[in-house]
Parts: C-alpha cells; structure tokens; sequence
C-alpha cells in the first residue's frame, strides 16, 4: 500500500499534476488498492485534519500579509533600511537584506517578502549602478529569511505536525536568522568591494531619524507580534489576530494609504489564498494518515537509525534531502510531507524537536532559490527583468553561503536553543 502511495504521487508530478491533487489522488488510490481503509476517511480527515486552533494563526496571518503589502508598510521599512545601512559599501544590497529582516518579522512569507522588497529595491539598485542580475540575488537570497524569522508559516506548519511549541519553535528561529542576515550581507560588501557596485550614499542622522518616526509604528508590529509570544501575552493565533487589528488600523489611520474600499479585495485575494492553504492541508493530513497506518514514519527512522552512525550522519543527509526536493517542491509543501516522516527519526537520534524544525526549515528554505520550482528566484528574476538561466552564476556565492549556514545551523543546536533554553529555565 505504501508502494502504492508514493508512486502514484511521484507519476501524478511528472504529469505535471498540482502537489494538492497529487496528494489527494495519491492517497485515494493507496486506500483503494489496500482495501482495509473506507474511503469515507479521505473526507473526514479533510475536515478534521485542519480543525485545529493554532492553525488558526495562518489565515490571520495570510490576511495580515495582504494589509502590509497594500498599506505602504513596504515602502517604508526599505525606506528606513536605505537610511540605516545605505552608506556602508554595497549599502542598497545591505538595505535589501536588512528590510528583508524587518519584513520577515512581520510578514512571514518569503514570497510576500520577494514581492513587497524586490519590486522597490531592483529597480532602485538597478539604477544605483548595480547589475540587474546582482540586484535579483541578493533579493531573492535574503527573502527567505522571512521563513526563518517569527512569525514564520512553515514554523507554524511544524509545530502543528510535531505538536513542538509555538513560541520556542519562533524564539529558536530569531538568531538563525539574523545569522543568515548578517552572511549575506558580507557576501553582498565584498563582492561590491570587488567589482566597484554602487554609489555610497552619504550617512545623514536627520534622515535616519525623519525614516524611524515615519517607519516606527510598523517598526513595531515585530515587537507586538514576537515580543507578546515570547512574553506570554498571549498565543501565536492570538498573535496573529492582534496583528491583523494593528495592521488595518496603522495602514488606514496612520499612514492612511489603506481605504475601507480596498477592504473587499483585500479580504477577497486573502481568501483564494487561504482557501489553497487550508486544502493542502486537509489533503496532506490524509496523505500523512495513509503513511502511519502503514507505519512508514516508524519503518524509515528504524532504518536511519541503524543506517547512520551518529547524529552528524544523520543531520548532514536531512540537509541533502532539504536540497533535492526544494528542487521539485516549494518548502512548505515539503514541510508538510517530510516533517512526518522525518521526525520520528530525529527523535530517535536525541535531537531537540525546536532544533530539528529550524534545521528541516532552513534547510527546505534554499528550495525558494533553486529552479525549476524556487518561488522567490522566479519572482525577483521577473521584477529584475533576468532570465532563472541568466542567474545561475550570480546566484552561486549567496547560495553556498545559504548552504554554509544551514550547515551551521544543522551542527550548532547552540544557535536555535540558546532563546528558548532561556524560556525554559
């Protein structure tokens, strides 16, 4: 049955089938051939399958999203960043990366990321002497820290599957993070360095201050979103509501760029969105019920575990596997499908679920740059006006910087462990 299940998965990708379906099918299939199951349980797992409470949390966040991107929040934290950083050599790459950090602290998304930074930034690094290709690099590199930094979807999505806290899964991704940050941006100085990219702007303290005030109160959507979590305020799904009820009232109030009649669309694109999400996950729940009953998750960690020598071994073929199927799959998608599989043999090798997901994330992050399926190089490449084939070589010294530290991440628990080992106690 389980042959079944993963073969009529991997022939319906080559049809080029969408991986919702592909699920769906794959699963309904597996149940018939094995005959034991009823077939009414692909319905009630749809349904019960997403009946959960911190789920919740990613269509508030999804709708949050959508009020950050049409409210000018964008626009005003690269705006802060460029005042920042814009003076240190490479400083628009810097002021990429650095927006990319405030925005993933409030967006969640490395697509939403992508689109709200690159569609300002490209086209200002653009015309500030850096090569289109460079300009879509760093931009499509640094996006996907907005997986990694609170609040992160695909965090969310983990800590759902492993039933792993919340609020430590996102202090464990804070410092990652901003490691990831900080590697791209030496990246970004040197080879500016290098190749003389960029005009330095001048550093004016009255422009750093004039950006903070105007960018302040999104500035402080992180600290409300994060702070509260981290504090005991209140719940990642209380969280992400919070959020939502801040975001409309800062973008309609204060900044007054959202208007009550961009409301119906806004809440119309959060739906479609929100309505793909929740079906793949309904549908990847009955994919996951189709594997424990056929004890697959047991099956394979009992195998790696007598496979691989040591915890290394088996950390370092985790990242392998991360980067072969963000070649075929989008991270989130790939969460959903490995974390079930993947986990119970991560437990069985002693690693600490809060350091195993930020390894699994991290490592299924680089998905969001690699063709023929990486979500941000796609987008930044058709803002940037590039081809993905004219981005290949670019690309490859942020990308093996990405891999470095993923690496390090996946070695030094240290780096996720160290916040939430304070929450701890």
């Amino acid at each position: 049955m389980s042959e079944v299940l993963f073969l009529t998965f991997g022939l319906c990708l080559l049809l080029s089938m969408p991986v919702v379906f592909s699920l769906l099918v794959a699963s309904i299939t597996a149940i018939l051939w094995g005959g034991s199951v009823p077939l009414t349980i692909v319905a009630h797992k749809l349904v019960s399958g997403i009946d959960s409470y911190p789920l919740l949390a990613i269509p508030l966040f999804i709708v949050f999203g959508e009020v950050v991107n049409k409210g000018g929040i964008g626009r005003r934290i690269v705006d802060f960043s460029q005042a920042l950083v814009g003076s240190f050599r490479g400083g628009l790459a810097h002021a990429n990366v650095t927006a990319s950090m405030f925005f993933g602290g409030i967006s969640g998304s490395a697509t939403a990321d992508s689109a709200a930074i690159g569609s300002v930034l490209i086209p200002a690094m653009k015309r500030g002497g850096y090569p289109a290709t460079f300009s879509v690099a760093v931009t499509a590199t640094s996006s996907i820290i907005g997986i990694i930094i609170p609040p992160s979807v695909d965090l969310i999505l983990y800590g759902w599957l492993t039933d792993t806290p919340m609020d430590e899964l996102f202090a464990g991704g804070l410092l990652p993070g901003v490691l990831i940050g900080g590697a791209l941006m030496v990246v970004s100085y040197v080879l500016s360095a290098r190749h003389g990219y960029g005009i330095r702007q001048p550093f004016s303290l009255p422009e750093l201050v004039r950006r903070t005030g105007d960018t302040f109160p999104a500035l402080l959507m992180p600290l409300i979103i994060i702070g509260g979590i981290l504090g005991g305020v209140f719940t990642v799904t209380e969280a992400a509501a919070a959020s939502v009820v801040y975001g409309l009232l800062v973008t309609w109030l204060y900044y007054r760029e959202l208007k009550v009649a961009d409301l119906p669309a806004l809440f119309s694109d959060a739906a479609k969105t929100i309505g793909q999400v929740m079906f793949l996950l309904g549908t990847a729940k009955v994919f996951a019920y189709v594997m424990t009953i056929e004890q697959v998750p047991l099956h394979l960690s009992q195998a790696l575990f007598e496979a691989l020598p040591s915890t290394r071994f088996f950390a370092l073929n985790v990242i392998l596997i991360c980067l072969v199927v963000g070649l075929f799959l989008t991270p989130a998608i790939a969460t959903i499908i490995l974390t079930p599989i993947l986990f119970p043999a991560a437990m069985e090798f002693g690693v600490d679920p809060v350091h195993f997901g930020l390894m699994l994330v991290s490592g299924l992050a680089l998905g969001h740059v690699t063709p023929p399926v990486g979500l941000t190089l796609l987008l930044t490449s058709s803002i940037g006006g590039v081809s993905v084939g004219q981005m290949l070589r670019p690309l490859l010294p942020f990308f093996l910087m990405l891999v470095a530290i993923v690496l390090v991440i996946a070695y030094v628990p240290a780096i996720t462990l160290f916040i939430p080992d304070l929450m701890r106690g």
